[in-house]
Parts: structure tokens; sequence; C-alpha cells
């Protein structure tokens, strides 16, 4: 299963990850564009076989209480087939660059939400600015979206709706927001800090026909609001450089990043069982 997880990734740099969402969006109507980074792949366990059935009516619109009340391995089912279907997966983090490297003998590009969604949106803006945006935002607590529509209203860029993440997509409020537009690109961009459960990408997998019907392209972008409005602090640019801005995160803020780094460090076990012993 590894194999199949690690041959999702998008293995060219961030112009040409921008190029191929561009493409894939211009000739489907739709595109959808999830991150993955190696914590996940310990916590869901993406890389071992799940035999669960699974059956996505049930997650259309459930929130983070119906999933806990979920077998935990159906889950994890579930994610593999929306990480697999997904229309483009872009790396996010160093463990995953290192085990990619190990697997493959290839780099990685570092394209992880939080700069790679602004870049992906000032590139529509610069290069093709003829295509026009409408942006549509799920996610966080309602104070931190509110700030999140006002910085990309201030950077010129057209929010016709926004939504907080503890509610369910209002898919008619999404229906009148893009009813009388211009023909443009239709960006969702979804942020529900998900730790341990994959909801947003789960969800997305479960509404495909919406996402078709509305021509959307959909980003799951995880937390990445609260650090464009600097309710979650950023690395100084030094420190992402060095690729230390995990321990950076983990001194500041311990009780949210332990469990993340300690699953990072999960890399060298996986190294060894995954590629030394070929399991998997």
């Amino acid at each position: 299963m590894h194999k199949k997880i690690l041959n999702t990734l998008f293995q060219w740099d961030t112009d040409q990850a921008c190029e191929r969402i561009l493409e894939l969006y211009s000739k489907n109507d739709f595109c959808v564009v999830d991150y993955l980074y190696f914590a996940n792949v310990v916590w869901k366990k993406l890389f071992l076989q799940h035999t669960n059935k699974s059956e996505l009516t049930s997650f259309r619109e459930a929130l983070l209480p119906d999933y806990k009340n979920t077998n935990i391995h159906y889950i994890y089912k579930v994610y593999q087939e929306a990480i697999l279907d997904a229309d483009v997966v872009l790396p996010d983090g160093i463990a995953l660059q290192l085990f990619y490297f190990f697997a493959n003998k290839k780099r990685l590009k570092n394209l992880n939400g939080t700069d790679f969604c602004p870049y992906f949106l000032s590139y529509i803006k610069e290069k093709s600015w003829w295509l026009g945006i409408n942006i549509i935002l799920y996610g966080t607590h309602p104070h931190l979206l509110e700030k999140t529509k006002d910085l990309l209203l201030k950077q010129g860029y057209n929010v016709v709706y926004a939504q907080d993440g503890y509610t369910h997509l209002d898919w008619e409020n999404v229906d009148l927001a893009l009813k009388w537009r211009n023909k443009a690109i239709n960006i969702l961009l979804v942020a529900r800090t998900t730790p341990e459960y994959p909801i947003q990408e789960i969800r997305t997998l479960a509404n495909k026909e919406n996402i078709q019907k509305y021509k959307l392209l959909v980003m799951n972008q995880w937390g990445t609001f609260d650090f464009w409005v600097g309710d979650q602090k950023r690395a100084p640019k030094l420190i992402r450089i060095l690729k230390m801005e995990w321990l950076r995160r983990l001194i500041s803020d311990p009780r949210r990043n332990v469990k993340k780094v300690l699953s990072t460090l999960a890399l060298f076990r996986y190294i060894f069982s995954y590629l030394i012993l070929k399991k998997g």
C-alpha cells in the first residue's frame, strides 16, 4: 500500500504544481487537491491494508462528533480512498521528503498548504488573470474565518461565501453565491483542523457530486487559515530554510504539536520496516 500512496505524490516544483492543477481543472471542470504529511501517514496507518467496506453516504454531512462514533479502522480505509482519489496530492514536510527519498531515490519539493495556497492564488492572479477567481472559505472558528476573509479581500480576491468549520457546509448558500457569477475558477478552500480525524478529505470524497456540479477546485488546507491571520505563528524564515520549523512549533506549543513530532520521529521505524525489510 505504501507504494500506491507514494505514487500519488506530486513530484515537481511549485510552478509545475500550479500548472497541473489548472490543467486538470480546465479539462474536468473540477479538481481536488489534498496534502499529505508524514504524521498523517502514521496516525491514519495509510501504509497498511484495511479491508473494511466503505460507504460514503454517511459522511456527506458528518462533523467531528459523528467521526468519534465511527470505527477508527473504517475511517482509515475511507481516508486511504480519499487520498488515492484526489486529483493532486502535494507533499508536506521534511519527514515525508526523507521517506520518499529513501523509497524512490528522488527528491520532493515541500508544497505545504500554508505556503503553497497563497502562491497558487497569486499565480492565477498574475499569470491567468483573465480567468477570475471566486473563493469560498469553509473552516476554522468564526472570528478567525472573518479575519481570513478580510485578509483575502484586502489582497484583491473575490470571496463570495464563508462558513465556519463547525457547521455543515450549506450547499444552498454555495449555489446562491455562485449562481450569478461570471465564468471563473470556483475555489473552495477547506481548512478544518483535524489532527486525529481526516474530516475534510473524506467529506470531499463523499460530496464529489456537488463538487462536480458547482465546478469547484477544492483545496483541503487543514489549519492554514489560523497561520495566515497570525493566530498560529510561523517560524522565522531562517529556521524554515534549515528545516527546523517542527522543533520551533514543539517548543512554542508542546501540547498542540508533541504528537505530531512523535509521529514524525516514527520515520526511522518506517524506513526500517517498509524499505529495509521490504514490508508493504
